[in-house]
């Protein structure tokens, strides 16, 4: 996966949608906010692994996906 990724991009890899990744950067869960650029969010690996954990979605298989290395 080449980050940075949309808003859009990252709710369908977290099977969610984005006004709840929109409140997870509102209550602070993603530090610091991933960037505007063009009106919309672009989101590197480690937004992503900080809004799925926050909305309970983190899995390995997920970590995989992001490319994350996942011990087992």
């Amino acid at each position: 996966m080449k980050y940075p990724i949309p808003t859009g991009e990252v709710a369908s890899v977290l099977s969610t949608t984005e006004p709840r990744l929109g409140e997870t950067v509102r209550r602070g869960l993603v530090s610091p906010p991933p960037p505007v650029r063009a009106g919309r969010r672009m989101w590197d690996r480690s937004h992503i692994l900080q809004a799925a954990e926050a909305l309970g979605l983190l899995t390995d298989d997920l970590r995989a996906a992001l490319g994350e290395e996942v011990s087992s």
